[in-house]
């Protein structure tokens, strides 16, 4: 009896640990400093952004094929994590004086990048990263696809308003960077 219960303290306290740890995706020093781009678990396990992007777009067109109502909510998938550590690359010093410049109170930003080369649907046209910088560290708490790059910043879709809604929570401080 106390080998199942110490196993199952083991297997949950794991879990836990992956879960808040993060995935390292990007790691570079730069004048001293370690930066590092880190992919959290809801965006990586719970929003599929460890998947490519090919099997992120056959996801959306599966969807597209097997939905049984024009009222069934699409499925909400995140940009492939590979894609975001490409533009955290390319756009590392913008993204950085971007919360200098900003300093938003909750250390959250979303960028914004529209993508030039999209072959797919309208739908893949943006790419939407909200981050979280703590330190030099960045974690990219969640990210979408959009059609017109506004997405993750409003709750109604008819209403461009002021208030934020990202996964269910309300915040009223988003700040927003084209890239």
């Amino acid at each position: 009896m106390k080998l199942l219960f110490s196993l199952k303290n083991i297997i949950v306290n794991e879990t836990n640990q992956r879960r808040q740890g993060g995935t390292v995706l990007y790691s570079k020093i730069i004048d001293n400093k370690l930066i590092q781009l880190k992919s959290t678990y809801h965006q990586r396990k719970e929003r599929f952004g460890a998947d490519s992007y090919d099997e992120i777009v056959d996801k959306y067109y599966e969807y597209l094929e097997t939905r049984r109502s024009k009222f069934q909510v699409e499925p909400r998938l995140a940009v492939p994590d590979s894609m975001i550590e490409n533009l955290f690359s390319k756009n590392l010093e913008k993204i950085y004086n971007s919360f200098k410049e900003e300093s938003p109170s909750n250390n959250q930003i979303i960028f914004v990048h529209r993508r030039k080369n999209n072959e797919d649907k309208k739908k893949f046209n943006y790419m939407e990263v909200l981050l979280k910088k703590d330190g030099n560290f960045f974690n990219i708490i969640t990210s979408a696809f959009s059609d017109d790059g506004e997405f993750l910043k409003t709750k109604d879709e008819e209403k461009k308003t002021d208030r934020v809604t990202v996964e269910q929570i309300l915040k009223n401080s988003y700040k927003i960077v084209y890239i």
